[in-house]
């Protein structure tokens, strides 16, 4: 059995903007040309327009023309979100600072869930202590204050009731939920209508039997899933785009890892929708890949006549983080099995072994990579071949 894991660096290679800076411009942009759709006036906006804002502007208009419903479902999802303001701030004052404007949800969605859960009980034991309100330290307001809609703020001005945090955890999973269904529109109608101009010839060449996918979207099925008599499985672990979904019921996993240890991970559930387990459990996208590998476990383990592997796994733009590292170390560490992982530059093969440490530890790590029957090779991938549709 041939498994191939892709994660968002695929996407990436394909051109597709599929950062969650590429959305925040999506928002941007909509934020901006909004009015103008509806006025319009958009003769006006094109002749002054760049590149990138041009297409957005066709792609709005668009919208607004032949798919109303969903616009105005942007428009609903948008308004009033305190993470889309949050991290649209987040993303202006990068820029600003002259980075490159990179920024990552999920790290910045754990360290406001984390700094409220600690919030909660420092209001909490004040209140004990027999105060009406409690205050937060300095160091949870600064981090919390900015998605008040209030940076900046001292701990001496502001106090809050028991209620304060559960209101604020219910507004912020809703939040949460509504940017998330977003994000599934930004790839589904507008990601998802770019036709890539190239193809990865490692890629194409594979005889795969199963895509383990850790993106959204569905690049490889399309583009390189074409022979209509196979049947190749997919095992979409975070969820996929869908044309029918809505707030209640898209599929998409966004949220965070386990940040709390030892007995507190079973007794304090307070804030478990953030977390990804949990959303994977609730949106129930399911685990296959663990059916592939009680599928492999039934065959004959070692490697072929010809020194071949009789498994394996091939591994294309993920970079290999210790999150994943359950549903990597258990693939990768199957009998038999040959692991085949692509890199594009030097700075990412330095990234990827590091983050392979992580996973499996140091020394197997070493045991893996050496000798005549390796069974993790590194492997730096070809140049993209250009196509024609």
């Amino acid at each position: 059995m041939n498994i191939l894991i892709i994660g968002n660096g695929f996407d990436l290679a394909h051109d597709l903007p599929t950062k969650y800076e590429h959305f925040l411009k999506y928002v941007d942009a909509f934020k901006r040309f909004a009015d103008i759709c509806k006025q319009e006036s958009i003769k006006a906006a094109w002749e002054v327009a760049n590149e990138e804002d041009k297409k957005f502007i066709l792609h709005f208009s668009n919208l607004y023309e032949h798919d109303k419903k969903i616009y105005e479902e942007i428009e609903t999802l948008l308004s009033n979100n305190v993470w889309i303001d949050y991290f649209g701030e987040v993303y202006k004052s990068r820029c600003a600072l002259g980075k490159d404007g990179w920024i990552d949800f999920e790290s910045e969605i754990s360290r406001i869930i984390q700094a409220l859960d600690q919030a909660r009980f420092t209001i909490l034991e004040e209140i004990n202590q027999g105060h009406k309100r409690g205050k937060m330290t300095q160091q949870q307001l600064n981090i919390l204050s900015p998605i008040f809609g209030k940076p900046g703020i001292s701990r001496d001005s502001i106090e809050f009731d028991e209620n304060a945090v559960g209101y604020r955890k219910v507004r912020f999973i809703t939040d949460l939920n509504r940017l998330t269904r977003c994000l599934e529109i930004y790839l589904r109608n507008y990601v998802e209508e770019i036709t890539p101009k190239v193809k990865l010839p490692d890629i194409d060449k594979l005889n795969v039997h199963c895509v383990l996918s850790f993106n959204y979207t569905h690049t490889y099925k399309k583009f390189y899933d074409t022979d209509k008599s196979s049947k190749i499985k997919y095992d979409y672990i975070h969820g996929e785009t869908r044309a029918d979904s809505t707030v209640d019921d898209c599929n998409l996993i966004l949220g965070i890892d386990e940040y709390l240890e030892g007995t507190a991970k079973n007794r304090d559930n307070e804030f478990i929708q953030f977390k990804k387990f949990y959303q994977r459990i609730y949106k129930k996208t399911g685990c296959k890949y663990v059916d592939w590998i009680n599928s492999i476990a039934q065959f004959p383990s070692g490697y072929g006549k010809n020194g071949d592997a009789i498994h394996n796994v091939y591994i294309m733009g993920h970079s290999l983080d210790i999150t994943d590292k359950d549903i990597l170390s258990s693939l990768i560490n199957m009998k038999g099995t040959k692991t085949t992982i692509f890199y594009h530059s030097q700075a990412t093969l330095g990234n990827q072994i590091s983050n392979l440490v992580k996973v499996l530890g140091e020394d197997e790590l070493i045991a893996k990579v050496h000798g005549e029957n390796a069974s993790i090779v590194l492997q730096k991938q070809k140049e993209p071949i250009s196509i024609e549709h």
